[in-house]
């Protein structure tokens, strides 16, 4: 029988870890919005090239979850460049911060 803690993994990225790089930690990552659609710009590129979402997936907890949501979720993206090539990793979900200054988070100063 399975831990109720133990995170299942969804089958994404060919069964690879999908984690991101250097380039997209840190607040190195960056977007917008032009009607309710959120964009990636690339971290390499000096124009805000727009990412394109190649893949996306999700892992949940199982079990009990946190208390102050129903169920806890990430989501997780693949985007591309087509103009520099760069292909990487970003997370979106309610496991992390969940409030407060992005300024005061740890480790971006």
């Amino acid at each position: 029988m399975k831990n109720k803690k133990e995170v299942k993994i969804t089958k994404f990225n060919n069964g690879k870890p999908y984690h991101g790089s250097d380039k997209v930690k840190g607040g190195k990552l960056k977007g917008a919005t032009d009607t309710d659609y959120f964009y990636f710009f690339c971290p390499k590129c000096p124009d805000q090239e727009i990412m394109e979402t190649l893949e996306w997936g999700d892992h949940r907890l199982n079990g009990d979850g946190v208390p102050s949501t129903n169920r806890e979720f990430t989501i997780v993206f693949k985007l591309h460049c087509k103009k520099c090539k760069l292909t990487d990793f970003v997370k979106i979900g309610n496991g992390g911060w969940k409030g407060g200054q992005y300024a005061k988070i740890p480790g971006l100063q």
